[in-house]
């Protein structure tokens, strides 16, 4: 498989499997992801974490053209994986929440993922007043009660995903850029210090219970989404 340039393919990858499903995944795991999965204390954190990792090996190995269990990865400064072999070219990201797993692979540039399982019992106008730009939080506390929390998950998703692509993690504080937040407008990066906004796109993919963004360097990209079919 091949994401040209200009193009984004977004992976949908449930879960929760049945246990065939998770002994074929695992099997494709390194032996430090293998460790690493059984640090997890739940059974069902373990598997999840098995699933999500052994899927985006089966996805990235269609576009490197290899097995799922040859990819090589390397973790860069800030935590973000990328491959290291048979091939380094392959921008993607995933986010995990819950039982769902998103998987991005760009055509080319940066490019950052993140999904939210809705909740309801978050403190939104804290939250808020801590992470947000001033204007942001302003802007979703004048909202009615019922629309502040879709607000907020809006505005986290798309700056976790701003924040992922640009590959600096902690380091990128959240009040350090501005993203729209309101349903009836564009998704986009509105400013942000130190980079050009015009070179960002943001897309939102939400779904019922789950707020979604992508953000991916360059021109608007053609989207193309797709769900994973595990191996039997």
């Amino acid at each position: 498989m091949k994401c040209a340039s200009g193009e984004v393919h977004v992976w949908r990858i449930d879960l929760d499997c049945v246990a065939r499903t998770v002994a074929a995944l695992k099997a494709t795991l390194s032996p430090e992801e293998e460790q690493r999965a059984a640090r997890f204390r739940s059974i069902e954190l373990r598997e999840r974490w098995t699933v999500a990792r052994g899927a985006l090996r089966c996805i990235l190995a269609t576009y490197a053209g290899c097995e799922p269990g040859a990819l090589v990865f390397r973790e860069e400064t800030h935590g973000k994986p990328a491959l290291t072999w048979p091939v380094e070219d392959i921008p993607f990201n995933l986010s995990h929440t819950d039982g769902l797993t998103l998987v991005a692979v760009a055509g080319h540039g940066r490019v950052g993922i993140d999904a939210e399982r809705v909740r309801p019992e978050i403190e939104v106008e804290d939250l808020s007043r801590r992470f947000f730009a001033p204007a942001e939080a302003s802007e979703i506390l004048a909202l009615s009660p019922d629309a502040r929390l879709a607000a907020f998950f809006t505005c986290w998703t798309r700056k976790e995903a701003f924040v992922k692509a640009l590959g600096g993690g902690l380091s990128v504080p959240l009040n350090s850029f501005r993203v729209s937040i309101q349903s009836d407008q564009p998704a986009r990066l509105i400013w942000a210090e130190g980079e050009a906004s015009g070179r960002w796109n943001v897309l939102d993919l939400s779904e019922p219970g789950v707020a979604a963004a992508l953000v991916v360097e360059g021109p608007t990209p053609e989207l193309r989404r797709m769900n994973f079919v595990p191996p039997s």
